[in-house]
This record gives structure tokens, C-alpha cells and sequence, in this order.
């Protein structure tokens, strides 16, 4: 069945509004080939960009001697401006600070160190006080009582000690 035509156009209704629906929800086409320029230069920080085409992403790297502060991103991508069509890098909030000589880790690892350390004094401590203990105990003797040679004697029960129940 063919949809009815607009009135005064002679044209049919539904395949053109089909078509500008179409033509509304497109995303926009990149030209092809756009690619994005160089990345802005962030302090401290270094970028080795492998792909400039829309849609890539990239990340930045801080310097030696310089850590990524924390809550801030290394990403940047690749994107179009709508409006006027042009590749761009999104800016990143990347901040590169300088690395305390006295960071958390090397903190962490000479609290370890002196925990390990005072641990395993106390073992030894501990090993050397129980070894002196037990030779202590056993070099010196006990009084021992001397018991008298008694001699044993076995007694037999006879008849009369069975009924008199000894």
C-alpha cells in the first residue's frame, strides 16, 4: 500500500520523514583522516602518543623523580568539537608532584625492619633463657634420701589367715 502524499507536494509522507529522523540521529561524520593535533604539554609529566586518530586515548606519565597526585586522571582522548568539527585532546586535571625523600614506603619498610628485628630478639631472648633454665635444673641434684636395704619378705597366706578374711 503506498503512503498518502503531502498535500501540495505530491510527495509521500512517511520516506521523507524517515529520512530527516535519520539524518537527526546520525552522530556527525568525521571526515575521514581527522586526526588530533599534539597533546598540550602538562608540568612534569611526559606523553608518548601511538595513535592521534579520533576516539584514541592516551596517558601521560609523570617525570622520574614525580608521582601522579592522587584523585587526578593521566587520560586524554581524542574527541571532535560538534560545533565546529575539529579533533582536540580533552584536557586531563593531571597533577605531577615531586616525590618526599621520606615517601610512606621507605617508612614502611624500616618500621617492618625494626618490628622483624625486635621479633626476633625476642626469640632468641626467649630460646636462650629457656636453654639456661633446663640445664640449670638439671645440674642440680636433688636430695635424694638413701633408702635402707630392707629385705622383702613374701608372705604366704594359709588357710586360717583366708577365713579370717586378713
Amino acid at each position: 500500500m503506498a503512503s498518502p502524499p503531502l498535500r501540495g507536494y505530491g510527495v509521500h509522507a512517511f520516506p521523507v520523514l524517515l529520512l530527516l529522523l535519520l539524518l537527526l540521529l546520525l552522530p556527525l561524520r568525521v571526515t575521514p583522516g581527522t586526526t588530533c593535533p599534539t597533546p598540550i604539554s602538562i608540568e612534569h609529566a611526559d606523553i608518548r602518543v601511538k595513535n592521534y586518530s579520533v576516539n584514541s586515548r592516551e596517558r601521560y606519565v609523570c617525570n622520574s623523580g614525580f608521582k601522579r597526585k592522587a584523585g587526578t586522571s593521566t587520560l586524554t582522548e581524542c574527541v571532535i568539537n560538534k560545533n565546529t568539527n575539529v579533533a582536540h585532546w580533552t584536557t586531563p586535571n593531571l597533577k605531577c608532584i615531586k616525590i618526599s625523600p621520606h615517601s610512606s614506603k621507605t617508612t614502611k619498610v624500616a618500621i617492618s625492619t625494626s618490628v622483624l628485628l625486635v621479633g626476633a630478639g625476642v626469640v632468641v631472648v626467649f630460646l636462650a633463657w629457656y636453654i639456661k633454665s633446663r640445664q640449670t635444673s638439671q645440674s642440680c641434684p636433688v636430695g635424694v634420701e638413701t633408702m635402707e636395704m630392707v629385705p622383702m619378705t613374701v608372705r604366704t597366706s594359709t588357710k586360717e589367715d583366708e577365713d579370717t578374711g586378713a
